[in-house]
């Protein structure tokens, strides 16, 4: 019988909408043994964006320490949930690379800072798992800006050596990776991905609806509407930032959004949500178009990927040297990646492998993450 090199890899993205764990087997290549995904309380949610979106709020250490008690139970409950649906042996997990959910990013060249929650001792006394974290701080510490991450494993799984592409994750922040054939990584985050769309849905449903299912009210409405302020919004300042650079939901708070007071007269709420959708499409194509200028094919993963509007917009374009495709034209599930990614880090720390990332963060090769034995 072969033996087995199980990792578990579990996150809660930035719209924290559920918390994703993925057992994943290494010992072939790599292959994904099962998931599980448990949906965050729309109560907690709430206090979780209460966190993000405000830097003032009455009792704000008190509010997070609870929160991260919470995230903590959450996540070592969903991975007993993966483990006891796989009916697997606990014991053969060798680590769960445990990202939690994030509160606050900064990527100040001087002083990057990057803060998660979900409690890594509660997930290794609920699980009885060693547990890796912390694996942003690891990256500021040797020189990084904490994120992305994921470009290591891009460039370990998804990189083809006379093929030049690019993958695109479009979670509540997009952020892509370049994987030329010839030349070094890069990796970068490019603005708002679903963050503003979530928003604005939650607004208008009065939160009875927390996305824009499969982009129905994006394909309803007319993007033109909101031209100006679409214009606007692309010229200010992180999109002129030279890459690498990386990006926060928190700056991307819809209450201080600036419209075109012209154009808000006439917004209708379906106009609203395709407008939104309008400045993840055209802030993707922006920078595909300025920095894949040999021919790239393009992946799409993350969340957006379930936005039909969304991956129909990218599709529906006719660029000669850009071809669109989703990871799962790779074998990868593109709603997997990223809870792969944590699994992958896991392994590599626990083998004291170093994770190269200088082209991406800035950061030295490193060990990425601490470990709860």
């Amino acid at each position: 019988m072969l033996k087995s090199d199980l990792y578990i890899g579990v996150l809660s993205g930035t719209s924290a909408d559920s918390i994703d764990a993925l057992l994943v087997d290494f010992s072939n290549s790599i292959k994904v043994i099962d998931r599980f995904s448990k949906k965050i309380p729309k109560a907690v949610k709430n206090k979780i964006f209460e966190l993000v979106l405000n830097k003032k709020i009455p009792n704000y250490a008190n509010k997070q320490k609870e929160l991260d008690y919470i995230l903590g139970e959450l996540i070592g409950k969903c991975v007993n949930q993966l483990i006891k649906r796989t009916k697997i042996d606990k014991q053969m997990v060798k680590a769960i690379g445990s990202h939690g959910q994030t509160i606050k990013h900064s990527s100040s060249r001087k002083n990057p800072f990057s803060l998660q929650i979900g409690n890594p001792k509660l997930v290794r006394k609920l699980t009885g798992i060693k547990v890796v974290y912390g694996f942003r701080q690891s990256d500021i510490e040797n020189g990084g800006m904490g994120a992305p991450l994921t470009p290591a494993f891009h460039n370990e799984y998804m990189s083809q050596a006379k093929v030049n592409r690019a993958i695109v994750n479009i979670g509540g922040i997009t952020n892509v990776t370049l994987l030329p054939a010839r030349g070094k990584i890069l990796g970068w985050d490019i603005g708002p991905g679903n963050c503003f769309i979530d928003q604005a849905v939650k607004n208008l449903s009065n939160g009875k609806k927390q996305f824009d299912n499969k982009g129905a009210l994006a394909k309803k409405g007319n993007p033109g509407v909101l031209e100006n302020t679409i214009k606007k919004f692309l010229d200010t300042s992180y999109f002129k930032k030279p890459i690498p650079k990386s990006q926060s939901v928190e700056n991307y708070d819809l209450r201080k959004f600036r419209f075109d007071p012209l154009e808000i007269k006439k917004l209708k709420d379906e106009d609203l949500i395709s407008g939104l959708t309008e400045i993840t499409f055209q802030s993707i194509l922006r920078d595909l178009q300025k920095y894949c200028n040999k021919e790239y094919e393009i992946y799409f993963c993350g969340g957006g990927t379930k936005n039909n509007y969304l991956m129909d917009r990218f599709q529906e374009l006719n660029i000669e040297n850009l071809q669109f495709f989703k990871t799962s034209d790779l074998g990868i599930d593109p709603l997997d990646v990223e809870a792969m990614t944590f699994a992958w880090l896991a392994k590599k720390r626990l083998e004291k492998q170093k994770i190269k990332l200088t082209s991406v963060t800035g950061s030295k090769p490193c060990l990425i993450g601490e470990v709860i034995n």
